[in-house]
Parts: structure tokens; sequence; C-alpha cells
């Protein structure tokens, strides 16, 4: 019994086939070529990538629509080309995807390895005690009751004058606005008890994991009763009762120091930055306007010892570094958006869009050159804040922008996110050491007294 021959593929099955592999063609070819020009054209980079990185993605869609129009005309074009050069020959098309798959693959390389790994633990060990002193702190979380209900208590008029370190205007300032002072004091109690029981451990631990949706403190509860506090105990040195002001101000100023060795975000880190400054400032005016016991100055200079000196400004940089490694260097871009997402509570972006860009990913984000990049500049930031340096830290991020800012077809999403994640070190780095230099010209002054 004969069998019978197989059917033969038609001329219009054929163009049929063919029409699909260079639609297929065509459409990854658009895909590279609109990334292409977002890395060599800066104006739709500037237009296109900010949607991608930070900030709210509200009303992103309708830029990610309209740049999957543009890749799809871009599509039809090389549609219309590839038909005319490749659709009378398998050969052709065939060596059509060789080509294609050569690019991806160049693309989608990556460095073997990280240079620079980072974990939380590594900044910020877990020590015994650490997870009760965090849970106490976070009770003023952003996203725990207490800190999403807390309003500060408020002033009448604009009041500007906030700076114990400007002696005359500080003095007018805090004298004209007493009844305020005392009042927002009273209704801080309920804060003040949180606070007297936080400042009861000698060690502040941070136990926030490496998300850009972690939770952080509310800054606003350290503001009111720090900026409070130190007006409360200004007045009190004003009124002769130097040693009562030094007990105000001792609880604002060791938690303001507390907070900064373990600590794993540049937020906290700033927050007691800020307040230890502001503490210092109000123990030289009280010293300067109130008598103050041998006691109490010694408690005093108890509070001031141990300062981060050299590993306290590299910390500074460890803790951005460290979040930001933790959840991108892992991440497609889609899920990055993700996170962003949620971070701004928003569902902004149609979820295909998302999963398409996740797709792409490996094609326009190669997480370990980007942080193998970022990581060397911070590791050289590092050395020159430690090494008080601050100026050139200024000129290698202008440098580290520059260079990533210039037209790349290759990893060009890492090479943007490269650029975002990079804070103004320097006036963090300053402020760090001008509060490290203040705190020992206090402890000398101390000791000569």
């Amino acid at each position: 019994m004969n069998t019978p021959d197989p059917a033969q593929i038609g001329p219009l099955q054929q163009r049929a086939l063919r029409a699909l592999a260079l639609a297929l063609q065509s459409a990854i070819v658009s895909m590279i070529l609109f990334f292409w020009l977002a890395g060599i054209f800066l104006p739709l980079r500037e237009r296109f990538f900010p949607l991608l990185g930070f900030g709210s993605l509200e009303g992103a869609t309708a830029y990610i629509w309209g740049a999957s129009l543009g890749s799809l005309l871009i599509a039809v074009a090389v549609f219309l080309a590839s038909w005319r050069l490749q659709a009378r020959s398998w050969l052709r098309i065939a060596l059509g995807y060789l080509v294609l798959v050569g690019v991806l693959a160049y693309l989608a390389h990556d460095e073997p390895t990280f240079r620079h790994p980072m974990t939380m633990e590594e900044i910020s060990p877990v020590f015994p005690g650490a997870e009760d002193s965090y849970n106490v702190l976070m009770r003023y979380g952003k996203q725990h009751p207490l800190g999403q209900s807390f309003i500060e208590p408020s002033f009448k008029g604009a009041y500007n004058d906030r700076d114990p370190g400007r002696p005359d205007p500080w003095r007018k300032a805090i004298t004209a606005r007493r009844p305020e002072f005392e009042a927002h004091w009273a209704a801080l109690a309920g804060e003040r008890a949180w606070w007297a029981e936080l400042n009861a451990f000698d060690r502040m631990g941070d136990l926030m994991p490496a998300r850009v949706d972690a939770e952080i403190v509310s800054f606003g509860v350290f503001r009111a009763i720090s900026q409070n506090g130190i007006a409360i105990a200004s007045l009190q040195a004003l009124d002769g009762r130097g040693d009562e002001a030094i007990d105000t101000l001792l609880p604002i100023l060791e938690v303001g120091r507390n907070m900064q060795p373990y600590s794993r975000s540049l937020v906290r880190q700033m927050i007691g930055i800020v307040i230890e400054k502001l503490s210092i400032k109000t123990a030289n005016f009280i010293l300067d306007n109130a008598t103050v016991s041998p006691a109490a100055r010694a408690r005093l200079a108890a509070a001031l010892q141990g300062g981060g000196g050299d590993a306290g400004a590299r910390h500074i940089f460890l803790t951005e570094y460290a979040v930001k490694y933790g959840w991108m260097s892992r991440s497609r871009v889609g899920d990055i958006l993700g996170q962003i997402d949620s971070v701004n509570q928003i569902n902004s972006l149609n979820p295909w869009i998302r999963r398409g860009l996740n797709v792409v990913s490996p094609f326009i984000y190669n997480p370990r050159e980007t942080f193998n990049q970022v990581g060397d500049l911070y590791a050289e930031c590092q050395d020159l804040a430690a090494s008080r340096n601050i100026e050139k830290i200024d000129e290698k991020e202008k440098d580290f922008v520059s260079e990533r800012s210039r037209p790349a077809i290759k990893n060009i999403y890492g090479r943007w996110i490269g650029c975002w994640i990079i804070p103004a070190y320097q006036k963090v780095t300053e402020n760090y050491w001008t509060t490290q230099d203040m705190r020992a010209a206090l402890i000398a002054r101390l000791a000569k007294q």
C-alpha cells in the first residue's frame, strides 16, 4: 500500500510563514532601535527613563503607550525593509536571526560577579536588644498608626529663627514665643514618654530590610521633640536653671547620637546628625547663659564621648548603597516599577506593560555591571569622606554622571539608574564632619571649666 506524499507548502503558506518570521524579527529589532534611540537621543531619554526610575508614576501609562506606538511604527518600517531584503530566501531570514541573536547576546551579557556585595547585616549587625529598641523606635514609623496620626504642634505666624548657634536671634525668638513652646512641650507629653523609653537603650538597633518600600521613621515627631526641647532647655538656661537645662537637653542629644551608628537608612542617620548638631549648639548656649554645676557638666561630657569618626563618615555611603543593592541588583525593570508603585500606593502601569518590561529587562539592564560601577564610586567616595577630601566627592559624582550620560546602547537603563541612586553626598558629609568638630570643641570646652 503506497503512502501519500506529504502536503507541499504552497506559495501562500510560504509567504505567510515568512511574514510571521519577519514580523517577529522586526518586533525585536524595533525594540532594540527604540532603546538605542533612547540611549543616544538625550531629550527622549530624559522624557522616557524617569518614568522607570523614581517618584510617582501617576500618568506614566500615556507615555509608555506612546513609546509602544513609536516602537510599532519602527517595527512596521523594519518589517517592510526586511520583507524587501529577506522575504525571497529562508537563508537570508536565518542569517538575519543569527545576527539578531548575536546583538541580543551582547546586550544581555553581564559581568560575572558583583565586586561590592553588601548586606544590611554587614553595615548594621543585630545585637542582643536590637529588636526591642527597633520596635520602640518604629512606633512612630511612617506606616505605624502613631506615626500617621501624629500632628506637630504649630506656631502662630512665621517662625524662622530656629538656630541656637545664632545666640541673639535665638534668645529673642524663644523669649517672644515662650508660651507657645511651653504649651507644645506639655502637649508632647506622650511623645516625650516614648522618647525616654527609647533613650533607655544603650544601643539602638535597626532591622530595616533592603527594600524600597521598607518603613522608615516619621520625621515629624523627631523634629517636634528636638526643636521644642532645645527651646525649653534654652529658656531654662535664661531663667538661671543651668542644671535643669542640661537635664532637659541630654535625652535629646543622646537619642540623636544613638540613632546613627546602627542606622540602615540615610534618612535615619541624617535625622540623628541634625539632632546632635542642634543639641551641641544648645549646650553651648546653655553654658554661655547659665551656671552649670560640675556634675551636670560631667553628665554632658559623658554623653558626648565616642564619636563616629572615620567609620561614621563611611557609614553614610554604606547605608544607601546597601538598600539600593539589596532591592535593585536582583530585580528586573518591571519588578522595580512594582516596588515603586507600592511605595506611592498607586497602580499606575498596566500589568501587561510591566510584564513586557520584565521580558526586555536583560537587554536594557545589566545589574552586575551597574552595581560594580556604582560600587566603585561609593568605595572611592567613602575613602574621600573618611579623609575629609569632601570637595572631591562632588567632582567624582559629577564625573560619574557625565560619563554615564553619554550615548550608549548597552545597559542604558542601568546607566540611567546608576545616576539616579547617587544622592548629593558632599553636603551630607560636610554636615557630618561639622557636627563631629563641634562635638570635639564642646568636649574641650567642658574639660577646661
